[in-house]
């Protein structure tokens, strides 16, 4: 098991805990998470960290899914992954209607179909195996609403991502469990029981399992719950201490009947208490909906007391399906304790732990395209897609100077042709150098930029040349 560090969101002001961070950075933490509701955002922050930490990943527990487009999203991973040398741990969520309709006001819908579209489309375009192109019932990308212009294309990240940017999703309903097993690499729950995951969970996330399919188990998902550590001699201070964050969620995060922490505690057989603290909090007695909070529950889901203390209530967790242990503490102490208790003479050794992103082995680089290759995959996209022609409808002619200076023709006007030559009255003409024309193709070179700066000379329409981007 290893440790993370949850810092959350803020308060009415910002700041970071960045020296307790940085210890656990030196310590060997696995990774920091940053959080948001309807006040600061988590990337901002996740940013601010990863540039005052060498090791230690850097995850989203979580970004909320209706606040971003799934592009905005894959780009803000992919920037943030590139820039911190490959530590980005993607976290997503849906949060809660009152969140969602009442500060993004934006439809909460059907989280489970939205969910499992939104990841979707985040992966393909990490994979950048193609334009982006997705017809779904929450998603379509290009937009063909009756409000488009049109003039949408399917498009490929200019940015190359890393295709196997760890996704996670928060999930503590049933169904959205068994949704994160079956398509995300890891899963954030809250209010987390150990004791309970057998009879709460375990068949959920089997059945995800089963769904993903190719062997996938615990042994490559992330089981990554955020923890309340809480280290003191007054075990009934700890626990006090906790308390008004389990009323918080319990109580007032959500709608009587539409709330997802009221039930998970009844879930744990605490329903009778659940519904106290409810009754407490919507009534605005929130000091006395904390102390309704049995002791049991804080037990079950937090570690508090002294050392000894939690060293021996650790065992449980320990032997758990859980792999990461994201704990909540604002108590520097408490991290050094952890890492202790955790990896034992490992701790403050980072070279020795997970934390320790390991050496990639650079893949072998593959052969420099040339125009001739480019042109030929171009032909066979197109008669792969045999609606291109229609869609683009131009013809084109590329004059390539340089080395490898040659010319060749793209007619989608008069069929579906893709060879050498010259093509008199093409709609757009296109002149530059074959290694131009070779960073344009691969995403080194931005088309507006190249246009711009006079590497790419362009007779025609502009309009219609861009319709060419659904080809490379």
């Amino acid at each position: 098991m290893r440790l993370g560090l949850m810092v959350g969101y803020s308060g009415s002001t910002i700041t970071l805990p960045m020296e307790m961070i940085k210890e656990a950075d030196r310590l060997g933490y696995y990774a920091v998470w940053t959080a948001e509701a309807y006040g600061s955002d988590a990337v901002v922050p996740l940013a601010w960290i990863g540039a005052q930490t060498e090791r230690i990943k850097l995850g989203t527990a979580i970004l909320q899914m209706p606040a971003r487009t799934p592009a905005n999203t894959a780009m803000t991973a992919m920037t943030l992954d590139q820039l911190s040398g490959g530590r980005m741990l993607l976290g997503l969520g849906l949060s809660g209607p009152q969140v969602v309709e009442g500060w993004h006001g934006v439809a909460y819908g059907k989280p489970l179909g939205k969910t499992r579209e939104y990841v979707s489309i985040v992966r393909a375009i990490f994979a950048r195996e193609a334009p982006l192109v997705h017809d779904g019932e929450h998603y379509q990308i290009p937009y063909k609403g009756a409000d488009a212009t049109g003039l949408g294309k399917p498009l490929k990240s200019i940015l190359h991502g890393r295709r196997d940017l760890p996704i996670y999703l928060a999930a503590i309903g049933p169904k959205n469990v068994e949704l994160a097993a079956e398509i995300a690499d890891g899963w954030l729950p809250i209010i987390f029981s150990p004791a309970h995951y057998a009879e709460t969970y375990q068949a959920q996330v089997e059945a995800g399992f089963a769904k993903a399919g190719g062997g996938k188990s615990l042994a490559t998902f992330d089981i990554a719950p955020s923890v309340p550590v809480v280290l003191g001699d007054d075990v009934d201070a700890c626990r006090a201490s906790i308390k008004p964050f389990l009323a918080l969620y319990i109580g007032g995060m959500g709608a009587r009947g539409k709330n997802f922490y009221h039930d998970l505690a009844c879930r744990y057989g605490f329903q009778e208490a659940a519904d106290r603290v409810q009754d407490l909090y919507l009534a605005g007695q929130k000091d006395e909906a904390a102390r309704a909070i049995p002791d049991e529950l804080v037990d079950a889901t937090a570690l508090c007391g002294p050392k000894a203390r939690i060293a021996e209530k650790l065992e449980m967790w320990k032997a758990s399906p859980i792999t990461t242990l994201n704990m909540t503490t604002f108590d520097p102490a408490a991290v050094r304790v952890m890492a202790e208790l955790v990896m034992g003479a490992d701790a403050g050794r980072p070279d020795r732990t997970i934390s320790l992103p390991p050496a990639a082995t650079p893949p072998a680089a593959p052969a420099e395209p040339t125009p001739a290759t480019i042109f030929e995959r171009m032909a066979k996209r197109i008669a792969e897609n045999p609606d291109l022609a229609g869609k683009i409808g131009a013809s084109f002619q590329f004059n390539l100077t340089g080395e490898q200076s040659s010319s060749w023709v793209i007619d989608l006007k008069n069929g579906a042709e893709v060879r050498r030559g010259e093509l008199p009255g093409a709609d757009c003409t296109v002149t530059m150098s074959d290694a131009d024309f070779v960073a344009l193709a691969t995403g080194k070179l931005n088309p507006m930029a190249a246009f711009s700066s006079g590497k790419l000379k362009l007779q025609g329409n502009p309009m219609t040349a861009m319709k060419l981007q659904s080809l490379f």
